[in-house]
């Protein structure tokens, strides 16, 4: 493992370069125009006659020269803007672009635009009854109604000894990474365009922007510079590179917009809020015999890219570590007029392990068993992996018990027992990494994707230096690294030698499904980069042994050098390289010193409902938080967390770390003070970091954080993705303490200090 992280220097200099720091000749400046309203009309857009120096794009224009965006909603078109009427406040209603981003900015204020306001739905159990129908196509709220049953559910709950069931409420949040979403699109003189933003999927996307502009898509270029954070929020098809796209074609000139904060707040992507109202059978002694649930999902105005695929998310690891056969789950997904949601780091494995982790504690309580014997008793040992989920994910080993016991050991909680409004909370979880998008045919069975393989190229240069050409997009974690590593380790180069590139469609491997997402890193471009550099390594040996008149069985690569074993013989990569690309006559055997490595999971597959491993691998955590509740204020103090991860195999001990700092503080901003709010007419609350409220290191804990490493069954390096799975439990494991502290039911995902003291001072 290198010593230190190779992309850290750079950016400690402050030569880094993100989307803001790019600026191109005659560039012009985007401002949208943004809807006041949650749900309204539009019935004019007058654009005053001293705005002569600056462009007005309604949405009409784009509908009207322009295919709808992609999504798997077909009969609700979506342009990314409102065309004859805006469905979430915040919604673009206009583009206005001028020379400079304060021209552009003053003018989007004197574009008047007419509305006729409309009723708002804004609850999802509203949505299904009101009378007010969102988009007039479809004639209803509801996206989709579906419910999936695997065992003897009836008959369990019949002959059961003991059953609970509660209804809970998760809340929506917001990535909120340090540097919001920014595009650049520059217009080609062949009629291609390059477009620079900070998307981590950018070949996911490319075909459909592409498609909704009239375009094939290898004449859009994507371009990735240096990302400041994303958390799930760049991954979705965000409509404003299409929209940004569009304004620059038809101006012919390229066309930058940056997002402010309060943009990204209020129409960016939240992550869903969910209703769920759950139940849950057991025997006498605490073992579960059926799990039944119900749930709403609100997607708001849209269904964009990948949503809904948060809801099928959720079953992929639906049952957590618990070895349940019966199991009962009906979706329903509803429209709304708030911002539409989309993948937040967990993307909807926090909503389905809040219920189930919550439901534990419930049922623990009332068969009269501590939260942890309950856990121990159903969890699944490790002699039954690889284990078949009744969704039919294929877990690929793991030790669940010693996991969650590793983690109690850590909290000591017995140093709390007693202690007045103190409280000690667990919560276990199995997280689903790298998609298998074949999962997207429990909801849309007439989908044919499948798989997500990854492909990579690894070359020999002249110079002796090795480039690594890689398709994610790091923000951050530290993927130059880990793949110099690996590239060290597969053909003993030097890491100083080592080159990796990221973020240019036309260099990196054509494989549509790379980029950062589903925590794929670890397992698939990992793992290509290392079949790569093995096939690459077999190269190198081809053309020494020629050379040197021997057989590749003789040979070693240590340090950058080929060496005939046990002799003083050798010949550096420079000078091999420079035999191969110059002397060529004389190696005619030479092959190119360049590899590609295409790589898809070994345990992919597609099939009915119950059939399909809906994801490559799934390490396993379990998290204990200790809160202390101050009963005159409500306020909430998070004193002890400890976090217990098996990720398989760690490729990076202290980048693997970092990730579960980091998810844990994310997750505890999420329960304790981050929360999305509208009013009853559906206008955001909190579009500002004066409402909407990020924990700082005051309020970050002692987080004590261990592993265990079990690896992978099935991956290449035996490991497992894990870049999600810190920010999972985090709100069931405090819900669960602050519920210990008070002996009040909590049912509701986001914990304010103003709920507590209500809490606390009812009659």
């Amino acid at each position: 493992m290198l010593s230190k992280r190779v992309e850290d220097p750079r950016f400690l200099r402050g030569e880094a370069v993100y989307v803001d720091d790019l600026s191109f000749p005659k560039m012009l400046h985007l401002v949208f125009v943004r809807s006041p309203y949650a749900h309204a009309r539009i019935k004019s857009i007058n654009i005053p006659p001293s705005l002569k120096r600056t462009a007005v794009i309604d949405g009409r224009a784009v509908a009207s020269k322009c295919k709808p965006l992609y999504t798997l909603v077909k009969n609700v078109p979506y342009y990314g803007m409102a065309v004859e009427k805006a469905c979430f406040f915040g919604e673009p209603v206009a583009m206005v672009l001028a020379e400079t981003r304060e021209e552009a900015v003053d003018a989007s204020e004197e574009v008047a635009v007419e509305y006729e306001p409309l009723q708002a739905v804004v609850e999802p159990e509203d949505a299904l009854n009101s009378s007010t129908v969102i988009h007039e196509s479809i004639g209803t709220n509801k996206l989709l109604e579906k419910t999936f049953r695997f065992g003897e559910v009836d008959k369990a709950f019949d002959e059961a000894y003991e059953t609970i069931s509660e209804k809970f409420t998760f809340e929506r949040y917001a990535a909120a990474p340090i540097e919001t979403c920014g595009v650049i699109a520059v217009p080609e003189k062949d009629g291609r365009l390059t477009v620079y933003d900070n998307q981590q999927t950018p070949l996911l996307f490319r075909r459909f922007v592409a498609e909704s502009l009239g375009m094939t898509p290898e004449r859009i270029r994507f371009v990735e510079k240096d990302i400041g954070g994303g958390f799930g929020v760049k991954i979705m098809m965000y409509p404003y590179v299409f929209l940004t796209c569009f304004a620059a074609l038809s101006l012919k000139r390229p066309v930058k917009w940056v997002e402010t904060r309060r943009e990204h707040l209020t129409a960016m992507a939240q992550n869903s809020n969910r209703i769920t109202s759950a139940e849950m059978a057991l025997t006498r002694d605490g073992k579960i015999t059926a799990y039944r649930a119900q749930f709403i999902e609100d997607l708001g105005a849209y269904a964009r890219l990948p949503d809904p695929g948060g809801v099928i998310r959720s079953l992929m690891t639906y049952l957590g570590c618990y070895d349940v056969k019966n199991v009962e789950t009906k979706i329903t997904v509803v429209f709304t007029n708030k911002c539409p949601t989309g993948p937040v780091r967990g993307y909807g494995c926090q909503q389905a392990y809040f219920v189930l982790e919550r439901m534990m504690d419930i049922a623990a309580k009332k068969i009269g068993i501590s939260p942890v014997e309950i856990r121990l008793k159903n969890i699944i040992t490790s002699d039954k992996q690889p284990y078949r989920t009744p969704f039919g994910s294929i877990y690929d080993g793991g030790d669940y018990g010693a996991v969650l016991e590793k983690a109690w050991r850590l909290a000591e909680p017995e140093k709390f027992a007693n202690k007045p409004y103190t409280g000690v909370g667990v919560a276990c979880v199995v997280e689903p990494a790298v998609t298998n998008l074949a999962r997207n045919k429990l909801l849309f069975p007439e989908l044919e994707t499948s798989g997500s393989g990854e492909g990579a190229v690894v070359r020999l240069e002249e110079s002796g230096h090795v480039t690594v050409y890689a398709a994610s997009i790091p923000q951050g974690h530290g993927h130059e690294t880990v793949l110099t590593q690996i590239v060290c380790e597969v053909l003993g180069a030097r890491p100083e030698k080592v080159r990796v590139i990221f973020g240019d469609s036309e260099m990196v491997y054509p494989s549509p499904y790379g980029g950062t997402w589903a925590s794929r890193f670890s397992v698939m471009t990992a793992a290509a980069v290392k079949k790569a550099s093995e096939d690459l390594k077999q190269k190198i040996l081809t053309v020494a042994a020629e050379l040197f008149e021997t057989s590749v069985d003789d040979l070693e690569i240590r340090d950058g050098e080929v060496a005939v074993k046990g002799t003083a013989v050798s010949m550096s990569f420079e000078k091999l390289a420079a035999k191969a690309y110059r002397d060529s006559v004389r190696t005619k055997k030479h092959q190119s010193l360049q590899a590609e490595h295409f790589y898809d999971f070994p345990s992919f597959n597609t099939g009915q409902p119950g059939e399909i491993n809906m994801s490559a691998t799934y390490g396993n955590s379990a998290h204990v938080a200790v809160v202390q509740i101050d009963p005159e204020t409500g306020n909430i103090k998070v004193i002890r967390y400890v976090a217990v991860h098996d990720c398989g195999k760690i490729l990076n001990k202290s980048i693997v770390e970092g990730q579960i700092i980091g998810g844990v503080v994310q997750g505890i901003g999420a329960t304790l003070y981050e929360n999305i709010v509208y009013d009853s007419d559906g206008v955001l609350l909190t579009s500002s970091f004066s409402d909407y409220l990020l924990p700082t290191s005051v309020e970050t804990p002692e987080i004590i954080v261990d592993h265990l490493e079990t690896p992978s069954l099935f991956s290449e390096l035996g490991s497992k993705g894990m870049g999600e799975g810190p920010a999972i439990p985090v709100a069931a494991a405090i819900a669960n303490a602050v519920e210990n502290a008070l002996g009040k039911r909590m049912t509701n995902s986001h914990i304010s200090s103003h709920l507590l003291w209500r809490l606390l001072n009812k009659e």
